[in-house]
């Protein structure tokens, strides 16, 4: 590694974490701040996002193609979502019998406000969105919609975080080996805030005689 990279590296978690020590040990938190507008950027360069549909009322896939005038507000974020079904089939039961109903496709488009919730121990971010003002393309599928609707509205979905790779920084005598757990995201005006514990670890190097 280039040593003025690993003297500034060392440097700058020693001077955001404090004292290392030979063994993991809780540090304080780092806060790092993600703007909506990076967020706004991130989201249009993954989308349209699909995903299967099997429940017991419909069959199929559904696709997110946009999400509009995100917001991002204290403790909650709102947005405008299209989505569109793709070969549906709602599903009926008369008695012991399931009879399918071919659909095909459905353009749906709602108000979407959800509230967020981070599991630090599994790493993994619950979204939990609630669904007003629902409008589709089709006033003759409502059957349809308000099954799609069921299907997000009100309950959690988990979005697991890749852990973050942790850094190694070989200061001569030492190797430094620096891992970054996320200890929690929040929902702040115009920002997604995420508070990341570094924990560091220092192993001696062996050497020879």
């Amino acid at each position: 590694m280039n040593p003025l990279k690993t003297f500034l590296t060392t440097l700058l978690f020693i001077l955001l974490t404090g004292t290392t020590s030979s063994a993991a040990t809780q540090q304080k938190s780092i806060t790092m701040s993600l703007p909506d507008s990076v967020l706004k950027e991130v989201i249009s360069k993954t989308l349209p996002l699909e995903f299967g549909v099997q429940s017991e009322t419909l069959l199929g896939s559904v696709s997110i193609d946009k999400i509009e005038k995100l917001q991002l507000l204290k403790n909650k974020l709102s947005s405008h979502i299209t989505l569109s079904g793709h070969k549906l089939n709602l599903v009926t039961n008369i008695g012991d019998h399931a009879l399918r109903m071919k659909i095909g496709t459905l353009t749906l488009s709602f108000q979407c406000d959800a509230t967020i919730r981070f599991d630090a121990p599994t790493q993994t971010l619950f979204l939990r969105p609630v669904i007003t003002e629902v409008q589709s393309a089709n006033s003759k599928q409502a059957n349809v919609a308000a099954a799609l609707v069921v299907l997000f509205n009100n309950r959690e979905f988990p979005i697991e975080i890749e852990k973050l790779n942790p850094i190694m920084a070989d200061t001569g005598n030492k190797v430094l080996n620096i891992s970054m757990d996320i200890a929690n995201v929040q929902l702040q005006p115009n920002t997604l805030q995420m508070d990341i514990t570094p924990r560091i670890v220092t192993t001696s190097k062996v050497t020879g005689n």
